[in-house]
């Protein structure tokens, strides 16, 4: 009888963390965005068997918005949840109900979310297995970023078996940056990291050290290295917003884009970014163009590098301040202000004068620069932020600024 009550009592644990009208409705989505875009999984032997056998904590790269159609599929039969970051539900109000209505477990990025771990675990004792990208945000230069040593800590005390998932592919598919999606086939290869004795077995460092050799990966170099072609309308447009200096004169935020071609405004240098990947300069006149997104991105970040190094490294941007609307399904309008960030802090200090904000507004916000290891953006036009519980969008009004910020604080972790 003692068996079949704790049966019993798994199995309403898996009711409430498990909405099979919405996990019926997700992998129909999935199926369908598989087959648009010519998505394929390969899943090792050690996966499958597992899989069979029960839950399990899946780690992934993540390189675009639609990953959750290639890392879920996989699962088809099985249960499953992941790890969504809190501020997708303000994206589109369709995104709120469907995350809410899956019951998925919302995370704050880069913010110790300590509710959050619990539900990893919840779900994983209920027989859900959970995929989580350990980054923290979508990789904005298309490879893996470096990973917190806490998810090491996470798996150990977890204690369950680890599975990987590596996403080619996808990150040119839809890149981060893009306003348009493309053609050319996605692959995600679906592996086992470790069992769970091994869990307990391992140091955390020696855990760590095989999450980040399983989840490394780099778009740009499996493009090359494949030879394949991708091909989609305003191929270029949007890149600016990541490769924001230019590779000639080395001005930011001069950098335009038009359909394939990414030029500069003040010194006139111009490239066309290929369907294979490449970037070719326009006219031979100029200097060396890095020819992959990575390389040309690697350059801006040794130079954001050397700028955070001085004691008086200073940024300010203006932006507007969004806070979450009263339906928890997106943003509304908070107050206008001034974003700045150094060596100790960053900030946002709402502008005195401003008539339209917000009774609710915060007239400053401060987070230490040693509690952000990045932030989330999306590229050039908004920085995402958490702080005492509360999430904020800082949406930036003239620079779009938001990829130097990041770059900024990656480096000054890095330190």
């Amino acid at each position: 009888m003692a068996v079949q009550r704790n049966k019993k009592g798994k199995d309403k644990r898996a009711e409430k963390v498990f909405s099979l009208p919405h996990y019926i409705l997700l992998m129909a989505v999935c199926g369908a965005l598989r087959l648009r875009f010519g998505a394929k999984s390969v899943l090792s032997p050690s996966f499958r068997e597992q899989k069979k056998k029960g839950a399990m904590l899946v780690l992934s790269n993540h390189v675009s918005p639609f990953d959750f159609a290639w890392f879920s599929t996989p699962f088809l039969g099985k249960k499953v949840s992941f790890v969504v970051a809190e501020t997708m539900r303000y994206s589109q109000p369709i995104f709120a109900g469907l995350i809410n209505g899956y019951r998925a477990i919302l995370k704050k990025q880069f913010y110790a979310d300590y509710t959050c771990i619990k539900n990893i675990k919840r779900y994983l004792d209920a027989g859900v297995s959970v995929i989580l990208c350990p980054e923290g945000k979508v990789s904005a230069d298309g490879r893996t970023a470096p990973m917190a040593f806490s998810v090491a800590k996470l798996v150990k005390w977890l204690g369950y078996p680890v599975a990987s998932s590596v996403i080619s592919g996808a990150g040119l598919t839809r890149p981060k940056w893009a306003h348009t999606t493309r053609t050319g086939g996605v692959l995600c290869e679906m592996d086992m990291i470790m069992t769970a004795e091994e869990t307990r077995s391992l140091s955390a460092a020696e855990v760590m050290e095989r999450i980040d050799r399983a989840l490394a990966h780099n778009e740009h170099a499996w493009q090359e290295e494949t030879g394949r072609i991708y091909r989609g309308r305003k191929f270029a447009e949007g890149l600016e917003n990541v490769l924001y200096r230019c590779p000639e004169c080395g001005e930011e935020f001069a950098m335009k884009t038009r359909d394939g071609a990414i030029m500069c405004d003040k010194c006139g240098f111009s490239a066309v970014y290929s369907h294979t990947g490449k970037i070719l300069p326009a006219d031979s006149a100029f200097g060396k163009c890095p020819d992959r997104i990575d390389k040309w991105y690697d350059l801006i970040r040794e130079s954001v590098k050397r700028e955070v190094e001085a004691s008086d490294f200073r940024l300010c941007e203006s932006v507007d301040l969004m806070m979450v609307n009263a339906k928890g399904n997106g943003y509304r309008y908070a107050a206008k202000g001034t974003l700045s960030l150094d060596r100790e802090e960053l900030s946002f200090v709402a502008d005195p004068d401003d008539a339209d904000r917000a009774e609710d507004a915060p007239s400053r916000i401060s987070v230490p620069v040693k509690n952000l290891p990045t932030a989330a953006t999306l590229p050039g036009v908004s920085l995402d932020l958490s702080g005492d519980g509360v999430t904020y969008r800082l949406v930036f009004r003239s620079r779009k600024a938001s990829t130097k910020y990041a770059l900024a604080l990656e480096a000054m972790a890095a330190e």
